[in-house]
């Protein structure tokens, strides 16, 4: 799916998504830079096949005998969580950028992404996410059972992309959209983010407990969920009038 693939009963190939991904490269004009980003995990087999890429001949060598030469204005990122099946070939033919969680959290993302927002939203936000995030994440991670591993920049990034979603930067008049919310209608935008990136990898079970760690935190304006009923959180959305809607 890669690479390709070479039928040996009629022998044809089939190109594989990053070989037909590298002929465009060849294609593109000059003046425009492509980057191919990789970020799914390195695999010993994958990774080996593009060593004659990252040398000095810089061409993509394919199982039917293609030779593609890298276009000039292509670059190749790796976007990986870790390189332990990277062979030190592999390793010695990159450049390295390693970023630990524990030196560069959360923050850093989030106010990136209020500085680009009207400037009444990021006290809001900043406060709001202050109360919560940390406590809630750590939760997650050592409490719960993500069905995926997701790192702490994946969750701070979801929940803002969420309200970059919800909250548009201009309406169809070209103004700010935040500014006909009221406060309370922001706070339940917030809460609806929240929920629907730290419990958007949790089953129905443990999207419960997260709903009870949730209702411990005064500071949260959470849906009236009828527990009672099997009603949680999750069933619930915020109308255009900033109430929350079952």
């Amino acid at each position: 799916q890669m690479f390709g693939i070479l039928d040996v009963a009629t022998n044809d190939w089939t190109d594989g998504i990053f070989s037909t991904l590298w002929r465009r490269t060849l294609k593109a004009k000059k003046t425009e830079s492509i980057w191919l980003v990789l970020d799914g995990p390195v695999d010993a087999i994958w990774i080996e096949n593009l060593n004659s890429v990252l040398d000095d001949n810089k061409t993509l060598t394919l199982a039917n005998g293609d030779r593609i030469p890298m276009s000039p204005n292509c670059k190749i990122l790796f976007e990986v969580h870790n390189i332990d099946n990277a062979s030190p070939a592999t390793v010695s033919r990159n450049g390295m950028t390693f970023m630990s969680s524990s030196v560069l959290d959360w923050k850093p993302i989030l106010q990136g992404w209020l500085n680009r927002r009207p400037p009444r939203e990021t006290p809001i936000f900043s406060t709001l996410f202050d109360k919560i995030f940390e406590d809630a994440y750590i939760y997650v991670i050592q409490s719960l059972n993500p069905k995926m591993k997701t790192l702490q920049c994946q969750f701070i990034k979801q929940a803002c992309d969420l309200l970059e979603g919800l909250i548009p930067l201009t309406d169809i008049h070209g103004t700010h959209d935040s500014v006909g919310f009221s406060l309370p209608h922001l706070e339940k935008l917030f809460v609806f983010a929240l929920m629907w990136s730290l419990g958007a990898l949790l089953e129905l079970d443990e999207r419960y407990l997260l709903q009870e760690f949730f209702k411990q935190k005064e500071c949260l304006d959470l849906p009236p969920a009828d527990t009672d009923k099997g009603d949680t959180i999750f069933e619930y959305t915020v109308s255009d009038e900033g109430e929350w809607i079952h």
